[in-house]
């Protein structure tokens, strides 16, 4: 099985029964889970944003952002019937044939902004994720219909999904900006809210859990994550090289800080670096939607931070389109891109 042509990771367990993982996906010694590498508890917080006008939630909301860079917030509008709807459209989409599947392969996708692909970077990578994934581009401001040739599946609740997402994220932007001292204005919108993309993770069963990961470590390179998980276990890095457990929580959505607010922030808040781990006796999905900004936006520490702190910027500017090219030219191999532009 050759990394040009091989079947994607559905493909393998829809047509055979594995008892071991082919080779190309056994993961280095030191990438693979043990028990010693994880911290018995979790310390995320789980944040009722019921009301956002609340000074308490936005204390929770910037501590987390601050010494975790990750949380969940529940009661967040979007009711558990309506996430449930968008989990079974996902599983909908990677239930059906592997020949209507393989329309929106990456490369050859009938949608210009929807595309399927696996693992992460198949030609970089010293072993292969065990992960599919569809890949959608929400682009409200195009003068045609780019939802026009999404997998019909699925296409309703993915655009329904988003709309919801959108004016969640917003909040939590605001709460965040604003305790940088900082506002969302036509000045800056575009880089902290200027895209919005949203995957379908497909993580099938696997033989051998113990030497294969998901998706591998990473952090993310945008402003915000909000993601859904359907029973499937988020590991973050934490501290002391231990990982921690994120468990699903009813009717949660978890909250990542990317890397742009990271660099926004001046450290202020920290973008975390997590992987997912995959499970023996069943599939799993799970679906986050990226908020970043548009590719022409340069990042650097935002002025408000150095000035009110009399500090210098740790990061030097990148234009975000240069920023992408150097965390896909690379495996996932933990904070390696925002380490690149730390300054000394």
């Amino acid at each position: 099985m050759t990394r040009t042509a091989r079947v994607i990771e559905k493909s393998l367990v829809d047509f055979q029964t594995l008892t071991t993982l082919p080779s190309p996906y056994i993961q280095p010694l030191q990438e693979r889970f043990t028990s010693d590498k994880i911290l018995l508890g979790s310390p995320v917080p789980v944040i009722d944003v019921s009301n956002w006008e609340n000074q308490h939630v936005a204390r929770e909301i910037c501590d987390a952002a601050t010494k975790l860079g990750l949380f969940q917030i529940v009661n967040h509008g979007i009711a558990p019937s309506e996430l449930k709807t968008v989990i079974a459209a996902a599983r909908g989409f990677f239930e059906l044939p592997a020949e209507e599947r393989r329309r929106y392969w990456r490369g050859s996708s009938v949608s210009e902004t929807a595309w399927l692909t696996t693992s992460f970077n198949p030609y970089k990578e010293s072993a292969l994720e065990w992960r599919d994934f569809l890949k959608f581009e929400f682009l409200p401001h195009q003068p045609h219909d780019f939802t026009a040739t999404w997998p019909p599946v699925c296409k309703g609740q993915v655009i329904d999904h988003f709309k919801r997402i959108k004016p969640i994220t917003e909040k939590i932007l605001n709460i965040l900006i604003k305790n940088l001292s900082s506002t969302i204005d036509e000045s800056n919108e575009a880089t902290l809210m200027g895209t919005m993309r949203m995957n379908f993770n497909y993580y099938p069963e696997c033989p051998e859990p113990s030497l294969a990961i998901g998706t591998g470590r990473h952090s993310d390179i945008n402003t915000l994550t909000l993601l859904l998980q359907e029973g499937s276990v988020l590991s973050s890095l934490y501290a002391r090289a231990k990982w921690i457990h994120v468990p699903p929580t009813a009717g949660a959505i978890v909250v990542n800080i990317g890397d742009v607010l990271q660099i926004l922030s001046n450290d202020r808040y920290r973008s975390v670096e997590h992987c997912v781990v995959v499970n023996k006796f069943c599939s799993r999905i799970s679906i986050p939607v990226f908020c970043g900004p548009v590719h022409d936006s340069v990042i650097e520490p935002l002025p408000k931070v150095l000035e009110n702190n009399n500090e210098l910027a740790r990061y030097r500017k990148i234009v975000y389109s240069d920023y992408l090219k150097g965390f896909f030219g690379r495996p996932h191999d933990g904070k390696k891109t925002i380490e690149s532009i730390k300054l000394a």
